[in-house]
């Protein structure tokens, strides 16, 4: 499980600065830009790489724990996350490149990377007394 976010981290990394180039090849006159919507632009290009980190911090150090239903949980907050990290990258095009604005998708990203984590959280703590 910790490859597949490792794996995951890094795509979303790439993904980050492709978007990163696109933003600049497409929108090179900064200074005539609405101001909301740059910030726009820049909050949601900001928000794959910050899934990215998450999804690399995992795949660096998650360890499955042994109980059933704590795994059950990590099981759970990755797929979670996953499906987080696909909707902010959509959300980035969607809200970019098609709208112009703002809309609900990069919120529910955000949601969801925060019910993710709170899975993690719980599926990951230490059950009973340490050997």
């Amino acid at each position: 499980m910790s490859r597949i976010h490792l794996i995951f981290g890094i795509l979303l990394f790439v993904t980050f600065t492709i978007t990163g180039r696109y933003m600049r090849a497409d929108f090179p006159d900064k200074g005539e830009i609405d101001q909301a919507f740059r910030m726009l632009m820049r909050s949601r290009h900001i928000y794959i790489l910050l899934s990215s980190l998450v999804h690399l911090s995992l795949g660096i150090y998650m360890r499955l724990r042994p109980h059933p239903a704590q795994k059950a949980l990590q099981i759970a907050g990755s797929a979670v996350l996953t499906a987080a990290s696909l909707l902010l990258v959509y959300a980035f095009v969607v809200e970019t490149y098609e709208l112009h604005g703002f809309s609900n998708l990069s919120r529910w990203g955000l949601y969801l990377s925060l019910a993710g984590i709170g899975l993690h959280l719980f599926g990951g703590l230490e059950i009973g007394r340490r050997e």
